[in-house]
């Protein structure tokens, strides 16, 4: 069995071997494995007599959480949670926590880490919006345009469908970028650029309003789903262990997948999420879009339904929460709402031709409090991970509503 290794793609963001059967990350002590079935059964007949494999299950296929507001469709063109990423290997199986010892013994040494709802399209919300020629509504509602600070220094991973890098408000913007899908970085989807632009585009787009938060953070950009908006554990922990090998200190991911009822969060989401928040990093997550409020309100996805991961639901301009936004519905540990943000008629950038659209989606919520996150990390150098977290529930706005479907309220700028 031929194993790369995550340290192939530390600051370069070069894909591992892609010939290779699986791809450890020394970091999480997790390992993503595909390859014969056969070849796999003895692979973890070995790791369970030396008691090196913690845990295994399948795969997971994550999608991007944005829809366009004209029709309600969503930006990936598939909308299950169990199909192959188009152009990868047919991942047979992820095993994912504690193999470090089997592997780091194949590896030659290497030391081990410490550390099905298919619902229907959305329609389109019925919204009232206030006057945006100079400033979105979601800048509006959070207080952004009053604040005095940028995300100067802030380093701020989107770990998406990547950025149109050509794009006229992003030009010198990009401190870092990243491919994990065998792809390149630029964006032909459009969901990774609207994200970016939400979370760090510019403070005065030319003939445009004002759409970014964050308009003076470094900007990292890891392409984790594919231009079919679907990503899978091996791109999406590729990109949070780029991002955090970095040091970058908020990492927004517009990307879930969905849950039912009382299922568990993802131990190595969980495992992640910890780890980050030790070195002082945070990862904002959308809840999901499966909801289809009155009738049906779907439990938080994953990974944002991890306790360590900060959960983001989506509310509309009329501080209602949005019908597809996924709510606090679980009993065991982890799968609340933690915090709202803007996510209904939500106008950022785009890639070319259209450079801007308008697009709805707790995958739009997300940014604006990724974009948030780094206003207040730039106040205070003490306000990272944990902190950093702490300062956002402070200050959020109080709106109406039931905290499993909000969380604590809407995010709001310093």
């Amino acid at each position: 069995m031929r194993i790369a290794s995550s340290s192939e793609l530390q600051r370069g963001g070069a894909s591992p071997d892609p010939d290779a059967d699986a791809i450890y990350f020394e970091r999480f002590g997790i390992a993503v494995v595909g390859g014969d079935p056969e070849r796999l059964r003895s692979f973890v007949a070995a790791g369970s007599e030396e008691r090196s494999i913690l845990g295994q299950r399948p795969e997971r296929i994550f999608r991007a959480l944005g829809m366009e507001m004209d029709s309600g469709a969503r930006i990936s063109s598939l909308d299950r949670t169990d199909l192959p990423v188009a152009g990868s290997r047919d991942y047979l199986a992820g095993y994912l926590q504690g193999v470090s010892g089997l592997v780091g013994h194949l590896l030659g040494g290497v030391a081990p880490a410490t550390g099905g709802l298919v619902p229907g399209p959305v329609p389109p919300a019925a919204t009232a919006l206030p006057d945006e020629s100079a400033y979105t509504w979601g800048l509006q509602a959070t207080r952004t345009p009053a604040s005095k600070f940028t995300g100067r220094a802030i380093k701020v991973a989107i770990l998406d469908t990547g950025l149109d890098t050509g794009h006229k408000d992003f030009v010198g913007r990009v401190a870092g970028e990243a491919s994990f899908t065998g792809e390149l970085v630029l964006d032909i989807a459009g969901h990774g650029t609207h994200c970016a632009g939400t979370a760090c585009g510019p403070a005065g787009p030319s003939g445009s309003p004002r759409y970014g938060i964050a308009c003076d953070a470094d900007l990292y950009i890891g392409k984790v789903l594919s231009n079919t908006g679907l990503g899978s554990d091996r791109t999406v922990i590729a990109g949070l262990a780029w991002a955090l090998d970095n040091g970058c200190d908020v990492i927004s991911m517009s990307l879930g997948a969905a849950t039912e009822g009382d299922d568990p969060f993802l131990e190595e989401y969980e495992l992640i999420g910890v780890d980050a928040l030790r070195n002082k990093s945070l990862i904002i997550a959308a809840s999901g879009n499966e909801s289809r409020r009155p009738g049906l309100v779907a439990p938080v996805g994953s990974p944002a339904n991890c306790p360590s991961i900060m959960a983001v639901a989506a509310v509309d301009p009329q501080m209602r929460v949005a019908p597809f936004s996924c709510a606090g519905r679980s009993a065991r540990p982890g799968g609340n709402i933690d915090i709202s943000g803007p996510g209904v008629d939500i106008y950022s950038s785009f890639c070319r031709p259209r450079e801007y659209a308008r697009l709805q989606g707790t995958s739009m919520a997300t940014p604006h409090v990724a974009g948030i996150a780094a206003l207040y990390a730039e106040i205070d150098a003490s306000y990272r991970g944990l902190a950093l977290w702490g300062a956002l529930m402070r200050g959020r706005r109080t709106i109406p509503g039931d905290m499993s479907d909000i969380g604590i309220g809407l995010v709001q700028a310093p």
